[in-house]
């Protein structure tokens, strides 16, 4: 798990940045507000794909910017208050590419088939 500090720089003063911190449940086991647009992220993601996630929020990719955490600053996020995010910590061990609540269908359908009937 890493944690990553992640930026939004709205494009003018008056843009929301709800709909980023909307989202941050989605991409995080835990996350921390640090600021007006400023988050910290605990999650098994890459900076990459946290990137690729969320940018549908944006219009440039440079409104987002996804830094990984050095030791000295993950002693500073230790004291911060995490809230939980709903990103599941690890992927799936299967290596189909399918979306998370398909899968967990899947396995749930193939469950109750495998479970013997009394």
């Amino acid at each position: 798990m890493k944690t990553y500090l992640v930026h939004h720089t709205p494009k003018s003063p008056d843009q929301d940045t709800w709909t980023v911190s909307f989202s941050l449940p989605y991409i995080a086991s835990e996350y921390a507000p640090v600021g007006t647009g400023v988050w910290y992220v605990r999650t098994w993601l890459s900076a990459d794909q946290i990137k690729r996630r969320l940018a549908i929020l944006f219009d440039h990719p440079d409104e987002l910017a996804v830094h990984e955490l050095g030791r000295a600053d993950q002693r500073v996020a230790a004291h911060m208050q995490w809230m939980q995010g709903r990103l599941e910590d690890e992927e799936p061990a299967a290596s189909w590419q399918l979306p998370r609540g398909v899968w967990t269908a899947f396995q749930s359908a193939v469950g109750g088939v495998a479970r013997p009937s009394h």
